[in-house]
């Protein structure tokens, strides 16, 4: 199955994962997007320990597929003219939602991010976290109990370090035509990059936005995950966005730290763009 626009959504049954499909399929049905929902039954930690019980998962497999098909049905009559497809797969969370990113090549994948406690916080981490790098989509986390996209206001966070702005299409593709101020952010601290790309991005930025209210500000700061936190505290944006570059070892490790920083303070959905 491999239609022209697909958005994945990684489903695994909670509440927060529900309403993230009830947000993609609103926005599958205003871009005319199939939406395919996947669920993976998680491989047991303890599997490949000496003396672990026999584990067969086909018994999961198949309520999983049930729970899903039922609750597919459900959203069918709600929200109308939009194709959903779904499949349930077996193995560890990470690597099977990068492989099935690839396999489907979706231009969106959605997650609900919800709070781990406990041991099930130690086995499986930030899956939302985790995912970044591993996957070539741009990736929409929406917060736990976020039940409707309301978009009238969108801060993006600009490193300086491009001055293209294409990347940003998939944001315009969910905002349309919507009179929405799109604000990007740049902490600096006396930056040569930033200074020399800021008026052709500017440029770029508005050739993306054209029917919306674009701005681009600078911040002042040496703590660049601090003062982006105080921004987007301070102008309480519907939806945050940021761009992952490739990074080497050091600059992979500092966006992973900004990316988990951010699901915690950010109240609004949150995409992660990765460059291809």
């Amino acid at each position: 199955m491999k239609p022209s626009k697909i958005i994945l959504v990684a489903h695994d049954f909670s509440v927060a994962s529900r309403n993230a499909l009830e947000l993609a399929t609103m926005i599958a049905q205003q871009t005319n997007s199939t939406i395919y929902v996947y669920h993976v039954v998680s491989a047991p930690i303890m599997l490949e320990m000496e003396g672990a019980p026999a584990y067969s998962p086909e018994e999961d497999i198949k309520d999983a597929g049930a729970l899903l098909r039922r609750g597919v049905t459900y959203l069918r009559k709600r929200v109308r003219g939009v194709n959903i497809a779904l499949s349930v797969d077996y193995g560890f969370l990470i690597p099977n939602i990068a492989k099935k990113v690839e396999e489907l090549e979706p231009w969106m994948t959605v997650v609900g991010v919800k709070k781990r406690t406990g041991l099930d916080k130690v086995v499986f981490g930030d899956v939302c976290a985790n995912l970044v790098g591993k996957i070539k989509s741009p990736l929409l986390v929406i917060p736990l109990n976020y039940k409707k996209m309301k978009l009238n206001k969108i801060v993006y966070g600009w490193d300086g370090k491009s001055t293209d702005a294409d990347y940003l299409n998939v944001v315009k593709e969910i905002v349309a035509k919507k009179p929405v101020n799109v604000t990007a952010v740049n902490i600096t601290h006396y930056d040569e990059m930033p200074e020399a790309h800021l008026n052709t991005f500017k440029s770029n930025f508005k050739k993306v936005f054209l029917q919306q209210n674009t701005e681009v500000k600078q911040v002042m700061g040496l703590d660049k995950i601090g003062e982006f936190e105080k921004v987007v505290k301070q102008m309480e944006p519907n939806m945050v966005v940021v761009y992952a570059h490739h990074y080497n070892l050091w600059q992979s490790v500092f966006h992973k730290r900004f990316s988990r920083q951010l699901f915690k303070f950010t109240k609004s959905p949150l995409m992660i763009i990765h460059e291809n």
